[in-house]
């Protein structure tokens, strides 16, 4: 780490030491080049199990899951390219690390490419331990894909309920027609009660030329 900076960073860590030995967050300072850790606040002993002594010793690669290491390098390219164009924003993502418990545990970062006058590129950056969000935003889903599963499931009953009504049971032999109610109509007494029209009766011109061949 640069002298200017890590001259800054003692300066701050002194004037607010019951501050930086007691944050919920950890703050931290990585070589751009090599991706390991130059400085690190007290405070990630509380989040990963490691000290920070333990930590210059660690890349970002031990510390992330497969997944999550690849995100960070695919970002850490987007930002480079960024930063060499002369923007000097912060980003923010989410990634899974391993503890020094074997344990996973999901992660906050915000960080952003630091770089000194005839000094190398840094990376300065805040990490917070966000497990109890992540377990929320994970039970949110679940719920929200349930609900779905279910109002999917009652669309398709509805469906099958509708092609089942329009299923008109007839029997067979007396042509009687049953209801919902499970009793049987007589054809014409169904079609008044269904439509409140009136049967009146007459002969098709097949019928009629069974039946009366003679007309």
């Amino acid at each position: 780490m640069s002298k200017r900076l890590q001259d800054k960073i003692e300066k701050l860590e002194a004037k607010y030491r019951v501050l930086a030995d007691n944050l919920l967050d950890a703050i931290w300072v990585l070589d751009a080049q090599t991706l390991r850790y130059e400085y690190m606040t007290p405070s990630i002993e509380r989040i990963s199990g490691y000290t920070p002594e333990e930590m210059m010793e660690l890349t970002i690669q031990d510390r992330l899951t497969p997944e999550s290491f690849a995100k960070v390098m695919a970002v850490l390219r987007e930002e480079k390219a960024r930063f060499d164009q002369g923007a000097r924003t912060s980003r923010v993502l989410e990634v899974e690390s391993v503890n020094k418990n074997g344990e996973k545990c999901w992660l906050e970062i915000k960080a952003k490419f630091v770089k000194e006058a005839d000094e190398s590129l840094k990376i300065v950056g805040v990490t917070r331990q966000i497990n109890e969000r992540k377990i929320a935003e994970q039970k949110r889903d679940d719920l929200i894909r349930k609900l779905a599963e279910a109002l999917a499931e009652k669309e398709k009953l509805i469906k099958e309920l509708k092609l089942l009504r329009s299923l008109l049971p007839i029997c067979s032999g007396c042509k009687r027609i049953r209801d919902e109610n499970d009793q049987w109509w007589p054809l014409d007494l169904y079609v008044e009660r269904q439509t409140q029209s009136r049967i009146t009766h007459t002969i098709c011109p097949d019928c009629r030329s069974v039946l009366y061949p003679g007309l």
